[in-house]
C-alpha cells in the first residue's frame, strides 16, 4: 500500500500539471480541475493530520468531508462552465455544497432527530435536482435524465436512510451521489474517438463503488484488504482521464490548426493565382523566381518555366534621371519601391513593387507584388503639366514662372550674374480678335508663342502670363546691356508675317525690360518694373522696347505688313 506522503506528492504533481495547463490554455474546465484537485489535496492533508484529542475528531471528519465534497462538486460542475459561465456555475455549486455541508457537519457535532435529518437531506436533494434541471442543457438528454434520475432514486434512498437508520455513513453517501452524477456527466462528454470521457466515467464510478463497498459492514477480509490496497486507484484514474483529456484537446487543436492552415493555404493559392496584379515568389538569397501567378505571365510575356530561369534583377532597368522626375510627379511611394520593368517584348513600364518575407516549401522566400503605375504616371504628368502650363500654347503659366524666377534670382546671387525679366505684349491683339475671330486669334497666339520660344534658351523661361501677354526670364547676363540684345532678338522674330490658314498677318510686339540687380533684387519688383516699361513702350507707339528707369528705346525695325 502506498503511504500518505506518496499520495500527497502525487496530488501535488496533479495540481502543478493543471495549474500550468489552465494558465496556457483557454479551456475553462482546466481551471475547475486545478481548483478541484486542490480541494482533494486539502482533504488528504486534513485526514493525514491525526487528531490526538478525541474532541477534535468531529472537526477533522467535517474538514475531510467538506474539502472532498468541494473537490468532487468542482469536477462535476466543470463540464457546465462553458455553457453558463463561471460565475453562475460557482454560485450554484456553492449553494449545493452549503446545503450538504450544513446537514453533515452539524450531525458530526450534535445529535439530530431522524425526521429533522431526513428533512434536511430531502431539502438538499431538491436543491440538487433544481440545479441539475436548470443547468444541464436539454440537448444533452442522456446526461440530463441520468443526473435527474440519480437525484430522484438515490436521493429518495438517502432520505429514507437518514430517517430510518442512525445514518453513520451519511457523509460518504453524499460523496457517492456526487461521484455518480460526475460519472454520468463524463460519460456523456465522450466523443466518438475520445477515450478520456470513458476513462473519467470509469474512474468516478469506481470511486463511488469503493465508498459503497467500504460502508458495507459484512465485507470479507480479502475485500477489505483489496479496498485498502487500491483505495486511491479510482481518484488517480480520474486524474489520468483528465490528463488524457488535455492531450486529446492538444491533438484536436493541432488538427484544427492544420485544417485552418490548409484552408488558409487554399485561400492564399486562390488569391495568388487570380490576383489581378503580377505576383512572384522569389528565393530570399539570390532573388531567383520560384513561381509566378497568371497575371505575371500575361503581363510580362514570360512563361512560369522562363520565370524560374530568371532573377528579379533581370526585369529591372538601371536607375536614370527619369526616376527623379517620376518621384517629383508622384511623390515618394507610401510602401515598397518604384522601379522600371522591361517586358519580354521590350515594352518598359513603371511599377510599384512591394515585398514580404514568407516561408515557401520550407525555405525563406519573398512574396513580390508589382502594380503597374504607367497609366497613373501618365495621367499625373498630364495633370501636373496642366497645372503649371498654359493649355493653348503649352508654355509655362504664371505659377511656374514665379517658381523659375525665384530659382533664377537665387542662382544669380550665388554666381554674381545678371538676369532680365521681359514682359512682351502683342500689339493691337484685340483688333485681330474682333476682325478675324477668336479662333484666328488663338492660332496667332500659338505662332507668337512658338517664335518667342525659339529665341529662348532651354535654361531660360518664356511663359504666357495673360491673354496676349508673355513674360521671359533670361539668366546668366554679364552686363545690363545684354538685355537689349535679348529684347532685339525677340522683336526680330516678327519681321516676317505670321502665316495663318487664311493667309499672312503682320504682328508686332511691345517689350518692357527690368534687370537684376540693377533695377531691383526681388521678383515682385522686377515683374512690376518690367510691366511698367512695357506700357511705356506701347504709349510711345508700340513695336518697340522700353527699359526700366530709362527713356523708351525705339528699335529701327521695319514694321511687317499684312498680306
Amino acid at each position: 500500500m502506498q503511504g500518505p506522503i506518496v499520495d500527497l506528492v502525487l496530488l501535488l504533481l496533479l495540481i502543478l500539471f493543471f495549474g500550468l495547463q489552465q494558465r496556457r490554455r483557454p479551456q475553462v474546465y482546466f481551471r475547475f480541475w486545478f481548483v478541484g484537485w486542490i480541494f482533494v489535496f486539502l482533504s488528504y492533508v486534513a485526514w493525514f493530520i491525526q487528531a490526538r484529542e478525541t474532541n477534535f475528531q468531529p472537526l477533522q471528519n467535517a474538514e475531510c468531508f467538506d474539502f472532498l465534497l468541494l473537490g468532487v462538486l468542482t469536477f462535476l460542475m466543470s463540464l457546465l462552465a462553458k455553457e453558463h459561465g463561471t460565475r453562475k456555475i460557482i454560485l450554484c455549486g456553492l449553494a449545493l455544497a452549503a446545503a450538504s455541508m450544513v446537514i453533515v457537519d452539524t450531525r458530526e457535532f450534535m445529535a439530530i432527530p431522524p425526521l429533522v435529518l431526513a428533512s434536511g437531506v430531502l431539502l438538499a436533494e431538491v436543491i440538487g435536482f433544481s440545479i441539475a434541471f436548470m443547468l444541464i442543457p436539454k440537448r444533452w438528454p442522456r446526461r440530463r435524465y441520468g443526473v435527474l434520475a440519480i437525484c430522484v432514486v438515490y436521493g429518495s434512498a438517502l432520505t429514507a436512510y437518514a430517517w430510518l437508520t442512525p445514518a453513520t455513513n451519511l457523509d460518504q453517501c453524499v460523496v457517492v451521489e456526487v461521484l455518480l452524477c460526475a460519472a454520468v456527466m463524463y460519460a456523456g462528454s465522450a466523443g466518438r474517438r475520445g477515450v478520456s470521457g470513458w476513462a473519467g466515467t470509469v474512474g468516478f464510478a469506481a470511486w463511488a463503488g469503493f465508498y459503497l463497498l467500504k460502508m458495507h459492514p459484512g465485507n470479507p477480509a480479502w475485500l477489505k484488504i483489496g479496498l485498502a490496497e487500491f483505495w486511491n486507484f479510482p481518484k488517480y484514474f480520474v486524474g489520468f482521464s483528465m490528463i488524457l483529456k488535455v492531450f486529446e484537446e492538444t491533438a484536436d487543436d493541432k488538427a484544427r490548426m492544420a485544417e485552418t492552415f490548409r484552408d488558409l493555404y487554399e485561400d492564399f493559392r486562390l488569391l495568388y493565382d487570380t490576383h489581378p496584379h503580377p505576383m512572384w515568389i522569389c528565393n530570399e538569397s539570390r532573388g531567383r523566381f520560384l513561381t509566378a501567378n497568371e497575371a505575371a505571365t500575361k503581363e510580362y510575356g514570360y512563361s512560369i518555366a522562363e520565370f524560374q530561369g530568371m532573377t528579379m534583377s533581370e526585369l529591372e532597368l538601371p536607375h536614370d534621371p527619369e526616376a527623379e522626375e517620376v518621384d517629383s510627379v508622384l511623390g515618394e511611394p507610401a510602401e515598397g519601391v518604384r522601379v522600371r520593368h522591361q517586358h519580354k517584348d521590350g515594352r518598359v513600364v513603371w511599377v510599384n513593387m512591394v515585398e514580404r518575407e514568407i516561408v515557401y516549401l520550407g525555405q525563406e522566400a519573398r512574396l513580390v507584388i508589382a502594380r503597374n503605375i504607367t497609366e497613373r504616371l501618365k495621367l499625373d504628368r498630364e495633370l501636373s503639366f496642366r497645372a503649371q502650363h498654359d493649355v493653348l500654347t503649352g508654355l509655362p503659366n504664371r505659377q511656374l514662372l514665379e517658381e523659375r524666377l525665384e530659382q533664377c534670382l537665387q542662382s544669380c546671387r550665388v554666381e554674381e550674374r545678371r538676369a532680365a525679366v521681359l514682359t512682351i505684349d502683342v500689339d493691337h491683339f484685340k483688333l485681330i480678335n474682333d476682325t478675324y475671330g477668336h479662333l484666328v486669334g488663338d492660332e496667332c497666339l500659338k505662332e507668337v508663342a512658338a517664335r518667342l520660344k525659339s529665341k529662348i534658351r532651354k535654361v531660360d523661361t518664356i511663359a504666357r502670363t495673360g491673354g496676349e501677354e508673355f513674360t521671359a526670364v533670361v539668366s546668366g547676363l554679364n552686363k545690363a546691356s545684354d538685355a537689349e540684345k535679348v529684347a532685339a532678338s525677340l522683336m526680330r522674330v516678327f519681321e516676317a508675317p505670321v502665316e495663318l490658314p487664311f493667309g499672312a498677318l503682320g504682328v508686332t510686339v511691345s517689350v518692357g525690360v527690368a534687370v537684376y540687380p540693377d533695377d531691383a533684387v526681388d521678383s515682385t519688383t522686377l515683374r512690376r518694373l518690367s510691366d511698367e516699361a512695357m506700357y511705356r513702350a506701347k504709349r510711345a507707339g508700340r513695336n518697340r522696347a522700353a527699359y526700366s528707369g530709362e527713356k523708351t528705346t525705339v528699335l529701327d525695325f521695319k514694321k511687317p505688313e499684312a498680306s
